[in-house]
């Protein structure tokens, strides 16, 4: 499980679903547009269902939970395989990585020029 902090909120999501949120949402910035999407949460320790608009300004992480274990994602299910599927789909029709950043990127690396500062 990971807490997807989305605006002044946080949401419990699994691992899968807030990777593919942070993905979708890169892609959606890249492409200046924004989408609607309906996600499984952890809610009062049952599964709920969270309204996200993502686009070019949404600002969320993804943290890990301190003191959750998978054992306990195992619980309550919130995977949502046909989500994390569908937001692929939506990234590859979107162009992801024909962007600024890319998704998959584990940090920026600094413009030429940045690096002559150095």
């Amino acid at each position: 499980m990971r807490e997807l902090h989305y605006g002044s909120g946080v949401v419990t999501v699994s691992f899968d679903v807030c990777a593919a949120v942070f993905d979708y949402t890169v892609a959606l910035a890249n492409a200046g547009v924004t989408d609607r999407i309906t996600v499984p949460v952890l809610a009062d320790g049952r599964r709920g269902f969270s309204n996200l608009l993502l686009g070019p300004t949404t600002q969320l992480y993804c943290t890990a939970i301190p003191g959750v274990t998978d054992d306990v994602a195992d619980e309550v299910d919130i995977d949502d395989f046909a989500l994390v599927e569908s937001l692929k789909n939506k990234i590859a029709e979107l162009g992801e990585g024909n962007g600024p950043i890319s998704a998959s990127d584990r940090y920026l690396e600094p413009l030429e020029h940045d690096a002559e500062l150095d």
